[in-house]
């Protein structure tokens, strides 16, 4: 896996994983909140297997990538087309898992020219329509409904600590059932830690942003999307009602939505290499 970074035209640092080889289908994968590019490190055998190459940029504030005040959901195409663009690839596909999904879904309708393929893995929906609020993590159903992101990252110093080591004991969400024999494996367990702490680097602002932005009705037309699109979501996820996975794909024309019943919201994930590699992308 390379751990690399690039420099934006606006003095921005962007960081991103590169894992497999060059020439392959290329898959963009957007990481949830909190999390890194360091997310699918434990899966890297399996695109490698799978002849997918996956590159995963940490979102603004993220890891190593600089902060974004005042971002919105439509400025991360931009960034993704900067990466494509200095890594020479002209056409790739996106996935977003979780909090990520948005941001997949972003990209497939404002750079619908290069998108192939579009692939969201219990991803969070349009939080403007009122029933993705139902059953939604009510610590982030208040975060989102704080009226600036100045507010929310407030909160999440007082709640998490300014470097977000209280997060997991302070944040509510209890693991679902079916992800636990993902995290009683030592070596992922230990690599998925890792992912979480490097979110953190900078503090518990790139999560603060992300979860405010979260709550803004989408800035874009996902009926633009012209990429055969695919929507996954666990049975066994606790943590995303649904119905997310559900309204996104009745957005997204001609989408597909899977339902798996072995899976949670952690454990989808790995489906993404058997994905990317058998989807018409």
């Amino acid at each position: 896996m390379k751990d690399s970074a690039i420099d934006l035209s606006d003095g921005r640092v962007l960081a991103y994983t590169d894992i497999g080889e060059s020439g392959r289908l290329c898959v963009l994968l957007f990481h949830g909140a909190p999390s890194s590019r360091l997310r699918v490190a434990y899966l890297e055998n399996e695109f490698v297997a799978s002849g997918v190459r996956v590159i995963s940029p940490d979102r603004p504030w993220y890891g190593r990538s600089s902060p974004q005040p005042g971002r919105s959901m439509a400025d991360w195409p931009s960034d993704v087309s900067a990466l494509t663009e200095a890594l020479g690839i002209e056409r790739f596909a996106v996935a977003g898992h979780s909090s990520g999904g948005p941001y997949a879904v972003a990209c497939a309708a404002l750079l619908s020219d290069r998108v192939s393929g579009l692939v969201t893995l219990g991803g969070v929906t349009d939080m403007d329509w009122p029933g993705a609020w139902e059953g939604y993590i009510e610590s982030e159903r208040e975060l989102m409904r704080m009226p600036d992101e100045e507010s929310v990252v407030a909160w999440c110093i007082e709640h998490f600590g300014e470097d977000g080591s209280r997060f997991m004991a302070a944040s509510g969400m209890d693991l679902p059932a079916a992800d636990l024999p993902l995290y009683e494996d030592e070596r992922i367990a230990s690599m998925l830690a890792t992912a979480r702490a490097e979110a953190f680097r900078q503090g518990v602002g790139g999560y603060a942003q992300d979860v405010f932005i979260q709550g803004r009705p989408w800035p874009f037309d996902p009926e633009q999307i012209r990429a055969p699109t695919m929507i996954l979501q666990g049975e066994g996820d606790t943590l995303l009602p649904m119905t997310h996975a559900q309204h996104t794909a009745d957005l997204v024309p001609g989408a597909r939505l899977r339902m798996l019943p072995q899976h949670g919201h952690f454990s989808i994930l790995g489906e993404l290499p058997a994905v990317a590699a058998g989807f018409a992308l």
